[in-house]
């Protein structure tokens, strides 16, 4: 079932691709960025990086265009999150508030606060998990907001950079080869 879906996601990203120099797709990224948060099958990262690899004069329009969308989708979540509450949350993972990797994030989060949504929107780890404690712990939106942002723009600067000017280093980058296969990337060595 996962090796269907894999192909799938390759086949359109492949198709979304020979769309990459119009001038609607950098904001087509951003609204996809955006719903990830909320579907998680996208692969942002290997979107955003064979987009600035087959369009490098538009690498930082990119990053910044999939960097507000992410923040946005996690702002949707968030605000989704804070209306719903927990009770929402379980109906759909019910194991999850009584898994261990869940209290421990709790525990992290709790002492950390938002370092810990910085230090996972600037790196490939999923950003849901850590919105969605944020929400729950009634962090203020317009603080998430900039934090998230902030990680998020930083993080794809980098990516669409590299993308787009030395894409022989992306092969050294932590976190990114399962987003690169997911897009049908294939780097030389």
């Amino acid at each position: 079932m996962t090796n269907k879906l894999h192909v799938k996601i390759q086949k359109a990203v492949k198709s979304l691709q020979s769309f990459a120099d119009r001038f609607w797709y950098p904001p087509l990224i951003g609204l996809l960025a955006a719903l990830d948060n909320l579907i998680l099958v996208i692969p942002n990262d290997g979107i955003l990086i064979s987009s600035a690899m087959l369009t490098p004069k538009r690498w930082f329009v990119l990053a910044l265009t999939v960097a507000i969308g992410s923040t946005v989708g996690a702002l949707g979540l968030a605000a989704i999150v804070e209306l719903l509450g927990l009770p929402w949350l379980l109906e759909f993972f019910p194991a999850l508030h009584d898994s261990t990797t869940w209290k421990l994030t709790e525990e992290f989060f709790h002492q950390y606060g938002l370092i810990v949504v910085f230090v996972v929107a600037v790196t490939p780890i999923m950003q849901q998990p850590a919105v969605i404690l944020a929400s729950l712990a009634e962090t203020p939106l317009l603080q998430l907001c900039a934090v998230i942002f902030i990680g998020r723009f930083i993080k794809f600067l980098i990516m669409a950079y590299v993308g787009s000017h030395a894409p022989q280093l992306l092969n050294r980058m932590w976190g990114l080869k399962g987003e690169l296969d997911d897009a049908g990337v294939k780097i030389d060595k």
